[in-house]
């Protein structure tokens, strides 16, 4: 493989490899394999490429960046994305939030201020704890959200697209179960 060039500092002259590898036959390859050395056929793969937490990692990275970049295009933030999706099924409690968006409570309590603020949400007292909060989505809220979960039910559809239709259901099941098991 050869790394593409370009100048590393203005008037240098000096020239560093780019983030772009491109491969003998011009193929691009994947920017992470440009720092890894030829490696025997024979041998068993790095750690690193059968490692399940550095996988599940890569390919939430992955999936998520290419979301994230429609939501940025649109001027959603991330987190409102989170909060309005769960949401969108009912309202729920602060904590319980929290825990669906993965984020702390007083996280979560700071970002529904400023979602309320802009009238996405709104907040009441729960009719079986009054010392508990729930949280649920305003019509603005509503309206703002469907047409994202539109988008990304698209995107999951992208995503496992190259999948046949049971192995990209063994694949959320699977997923399912390993985020849900309480062991974990």
């Amino acid at each position: 493989m050869r790394a593409a060039m370009e100048p590393s500092a203005p008037g240098s002259g000096a020239r560093a490899p780019a983030a772009t590898v491109v491969a003998p036959d011009s193929a691009p390859c994947d920017a992470s394999d440009a720092h890894r050395p030829a490696r025997d056929p024979s041998a068993s793969p790095p750690f690193i490429d059968t490692y399940l937490a550095y996988l599940l990692a890569r390919a939430s990275h992955r999936v998520s960046g290419q979301f994230h970049e429609a939501l940025k295009a649109r001027r959603v933030p991330v987190m409102h994305w989170r909060v309005m999706a769960a949401l969108r099924d009912g309202p729920m409690s602060i904590k319980a939030l929290g825990e669906v968006v993965l984020a702390q409570q007083s996280t979560v309590s700071k970002l529904l201020d400023r979602m309320h603020d802009a009238g996405l949400v709104r907040r009441q007292q729960a009719d079986h704890d009054r010392r508990s909060v729930m949280v649920s989505l305003t019509a603005r809220g509503i309206r703002q959200v469907d047409p994202l979960i539109a988008l990304a039910r698209a995107h999951e559809r992208s995503v496992l697209d190259p999948f046949d239709g049971d192995s990209a259901q063994h694949l959320i099941r699977v997923l399912k179960q390993l985020a849900d098991d309480p062991r974990r």
